[in-house]
């Protein structure tokens, strides 16, 4: 024990320089403080540095500077400050002696909030990544760029040049080559674009008051300018006025246009003659070459005739500016008789409706609509099946007014009616009467399930009964049957065709007028004369029938991934022994459908193999439904019933369970059948005549008298044009 007490006072004497433990550290720490060690006995006396002849210091090097200047609309008043920017950059650079001037750069009249379409802002970027530019000038944040991506993104793609490119922004005095300009750049830039943002908003809260109340932004256009006139408050107000000279011309392409003429020829004429277009080409002159687009441009502007359809295009995004066209998704605002018309609203009608069919490859001048309005076939109109001047809703309103179901006249200024989008009609100004949809006679179990919805009692009729066992029965595939030997109509968003047996019904009409009654839904073939203007070759190929096709889409709803088929039932309206009048009849809901479209096999094909190929995979991801009571597998098969019976509604049609004939009401004892179905149909909504001699003269006085080569309006000022180089 003494032994042991004796070492432990000389432990306590003399402690170790080492913590206890030392001796027990671990691989890394030795290995670290082994490092620290050999660092601490460098010696860097024998080093020698070589200097980097790439870097020059800054003072000791003149830097190409350019400035940037923008504004974002092109008033005149504008004019004078972008013209004193380029002043005052150009005498600041040149002032200074450590810089040399390497142009000025000028956006006028764009907007901020994307530089893509900023060709002075492209061509500064363009220069300055190809080593011409060491230093760019520019106002503010704002001026630069009010879209932050944008802006970040071209002042780091101008910090990585090598060598680096800076940035000087004067209202901010925030150089982007400072260590702190990041954070501030990126705080100023996101400001930038929240207010030009607010401003956005703002702008469209005041275009919407003013359309409101009547105060459109009318600019200038082809056979218009503006001019200052009294408002009658002691102040003065911008109008349209006619500029006659431009307005002979715009009446001559109208006249020409009515007279059976293409807009190829008018472009092609006006282009001959070297008539002012109005605007500008890029050197400056004025361009006098008319292209096609161009002379329908002006063929579809409805403040030709005097009115103003404003917001027909809207812009979604403030940050890209690119202009949608309004379907619907912003408030439209129509005013007729906004100021003097050019050409009267008949004649612009009868041009939209002409445009409209040369789509559908019509040739010749306008064709009105052709009603009949008395017996059997009231209600029924005469089809020209290459003709796309009337929509759907056209052709229902005459045959409601032709059968009465509307108390009014069918005389209904067709020729004078409001078509401000392209001889289209807006829904908001349509009388609600007007489109609204009469349903045809119900079946007997459709007319029990309505009764039931409504609360009626149901009648104890045995003929309902009877039906109702042969219900099952109804709705078969089409496919079952040949259609070899039955007379039917095919029905695709292409044309229509009458197969063979269908032609050997009216044998041997050569010609024959199809009748469509919207109403009833149905169709009538008779035969006509050669001369008439609606007269269709009887023949099975015949296939020009688009605009027709559309028309009986539009009356059945029909989707165009689909084709149908509708058989016929004969008419005769002679006695036993002599010869009579013959016609065929369609009833269009007792039609069979077929799919065209892959597009419903490939996404079948698509859900079968899914489960197999998520099966194989790892899984990566997860994703909880809102409703986990139901399992996935009830929700699958609903969903593959509503699909079913979703498809056999468009193949089928909607079930009608001892389907009436389509020749309903067309029967022998019919007093005077034969006179009814021979009843021609009379003609509405004549489009207004322009003789020849009138549309050359218009002609004529265009050659002795062209409009001006150039306006006062057109004559650019010397101090505000800048050359963006």
């Amino acid at each position: 024990m003494e032994d042991v007490r004796h070492i432990a006072e000389e432990r306590a004497a003399h402690p170790r320089q080492n913590p206890v433990g030392a001796g027990f550290e671990s691989e890394r720490k030795q290995a670290k403080n082994a490092l620290i060690k050999q660092i601490d006995a460098l010696d860097g006396s024998k080093v020698r540095k070589i200097a980097a002849t790439g870097d020059t210091p800054e003072d000791d090097r003149k830097l190409r500077v350019a400035a940037y200047c923008r504004v974002s609309t092109d008033d005149i008043d504008q004019a004078l400050s972008i013209h004193l920017q380029i002043q005052q950059y150009t005498e600041k650079i040149k002032s200074n002696p450590n810089w040399r001037y390497a142009g000025c750069y000028v956006d006028d009249g764009f907007s901020g909030t994307n530089t893509a379409h900023r060709q002075g802002f492209q061509k500064l970027m363009k220069d300055a990544m190809d080593g011409k530019i060491d230093m760019i000038i520019t106002k503010s944040v704002s001026r630069f760029a009010r879209n932050l991506m944008d802006c970040i993104g071209w002042v780091e793609a101008l910090q990585n040049h090598d060598p680096p490119i800076k940035v000087f922004f004067e209202q901010e005095n925030l150089d982007t080559m400072s260590q702190t300009s990041g954070i501030i750049l990126f705080v100023l830039a996101m400001v930038a674009q929240e207010e030009s943002h607010m401003k956005s908003e703002a702008i469209l809260l005041s275009i919407e008051w003013r359309f409101s109340r009547g105060r459109f932004l009318t600019t200038r256009l082809f056979g218009y300018d503006k001019t200052e006139v009294p408002d009658g408050y002691g102040g003065t107000k911008k109008i349209l006025s006619i500029v006659e000279s431009e307005a002979r011309v715009v009446r001559w392409m109208y006249s020409t246009l009515i007279n059976g003429g293409t807009i190829e020829e008018i472009s092609e004429t006006l282009t001959d003659m070297a008539i002012p277009t109005g605007g500008r080409r890029r050197d400056g002159t004025l361009n006098t070459h008319w292209s096609a687009e161009q002379v329908a441009a002006v063929l579809r502007n409805e403040k030709h005739c005097g009115d103003v359809l404003a917001r027909k295009t809207y812009t979604p995004n403030y940050k890209d500016h690119k202009a949608k066209k309004n379907n619907g998704k912003k408030n439209k605002y129509f005013q007729p008789d906004h100021h003097d018309a050019i050409v009267s609203r008949a004649v612009w009608n009868a041009a939209q409706r002409i445009l409209n069919s040369r789509r559908y490859g019509h040739e010749g001048t306008y064709l009105p609509m052709r009603v009949i309005d008395r017996g059997l076939l009231a209600g029924y109109i005469s089809m020209n099946l290459t003709w796309a001047g009337f929509d759907y809703e056209d052709y229902y309103r005459a045959s409601q007014i032709a059968m009465g179901l509307l108390d009014e006249k069918l005389e209904v200024d067709i020729s004078t009616e409001y078509l401000p989008e392209g001889g289209r009609r807006i829904g908001g100004l349509i009388d609600d009467r007007g489109i609204a949809q009469i349903a045809r006679n119900l079946s007997a179990v459709e007319q029990e399930i309505k009764d039931e919805l409504e609360g009626k009692a149901a009648d104890d009729d045995p003929a309902r009964d009877t039906e109702a066992d042969t219900a099952a029965f109804q709705v078969v595939n089409g496919n079952m049957f040949s259609r070899l030997l039955e007379p039917v109509i095919s029905i695709t968003p292409n044309g229509v065709t009458f197969n063979k047996c269908c032609v050997a019904r009216l044998d041997p009409a050569e010609n024959v007028e199809v009748l469509f009654n919207p109403v009833e839904r149905k169709l009538v073939v008779r035969p006509c004369t050669d001369d008439h203007p609606n007269a269709v070759s009887w023949d099975p190929k015949y296939k020009r029938s688009a605009p027709f096709s559309r028309a009986l889409y539009s009356c059945m709803g029909w989707e165009k991934d689909y084709t149908f088929r509708v058989p016929c039932q004969r008419i005769e309206t002679r006695e036993e022994g002599s010869e009579g009048y013959v016609a065929l009849v369609f009833d269009l809901d007792n039609f069979t459908g077929k799919a065209v479209s892959r597009r419903m096999e490939e996404t079948t094909e698509h859900r079968t193999s899914e489960p197999e190929d998520s099966a194989r995979e790892e899984a990566k991801s997860y994703y909880y439904p809102p409703d986990e009571d139901e399992p996935q597998e009830i929700r699958e098969m609903e969903e593959r019933f509503r699909q079913a019976v979703e498809q056999n509604r468009k193949l089928y049609g909607v079930p009608v369970f001892r389907h009436e004939s389509g020749a309903r009401g067309f029967s022998r004892d019919t007093a005077d059948l034969d006179n009814d179905i021979k009843t021609e149909a009379r003609v509405l909504g004549e489009a207004p005549e322009v003789d020849a001699s009138e549309v050359n003269s218009l002609l004529d006085s265009v050659r002795h008298d062209p409009p001006p080569l150039q306006r006062k309006r057109d004559i650019y000022p010397e101090h505000i044009t800048v050359d963006g180089n």
